[in-house]
């Protein structure tokens, strides 16, 4: 069972436009709404604690999102927000919305909301060694994915990470990613995936664009 350990939470201020580093926690789960916000730069995660005590990663923010909807409704924050990379988020206040930001808004969280619908097919179909594929392919080309020269794509992310973003355990995790290994799919690093077959990835995740 993996223990639930909060993460450091930013100053206020540090939330209005400044840099969010790393491993910060935007807010957590129970926390007053007083406003929603942008994502400019970066990659976050809501996170919510099972009754088992494990994360589960239910939403991915990327740059552009505006989130935080609880402080449309004056509820407090649903979900823990924590930053995967270095960013840049941007206050919104709900009472300074009108015209051309109202829509933004709500472009925004339709968006979301789709996206939302598709990324539990990470979590909910196939078996593990497909949905840890489906996503490390949908990582690879976020803020914690890249590519090596050589040209295959590579994802920053330990093995809690990928368990807690496929409803799994860190365990079946751990095994999968040896055997993908075994079998050239993967080249398991410290805190570094690299996809090594991506073509043979894709075929397992289903993606056949």
């Amino acid at each position: 069972m993996t223990l639930y350990v909060p993460t450091p939470r930013i100053a206020d201020h540090d939330a209005q436009g400044r840099p969010v580093r790393r491993g910060d926690t935007l807010y957590y789960t129970g926390d007053s709404s007083p406003s929603l916000y942008r994502l400019e730069t970066g990659l976050l995660r809501a996170v919510r604690l099972t009754p088992q005590g494990r994360n589960l990663t239910v939403r991915h923010i990327l740059p552009g999102d505006i989130f935080g909807e609880e402080a449309l409704h004056g509820l407090p924050r649903s979900h823990q927000v924590i930053a995967l990379s270095d960013a840049t988020v941007q206050a919104v206040y709900p009472g300074q919305l009108e015209g051309a930001a109202l829509w933004d808004v709500l472009r925004s969280l339709s968006g979301q909301l789709q996206r939302v619908m598709n990324d539990g097919v990470h979590i909910q179909d196939g078996e593990l060694r497909e949905r840890i594929a489906r996503y490390l392919l949908n990582l690879s080309s976020s803020s914690l994915g890249g590519r090596h020269e050589n040209g295959h794509s590579f994802v920053k992310a330990t093995h809690e990470l990928i368990a807690e973003g496929t409803g799994a355990t860190r365990e079946s995790v751990s095994k999968l990613i040896g055997e993908m290994r075994d079998d050239g799919l993967l080249t398991p690093a410290y805190r570094c995936i690299t996809l090594s077959n991506e073509i043979a990835l894709r075929q397992i995740a289903g993606i056949h664009a």
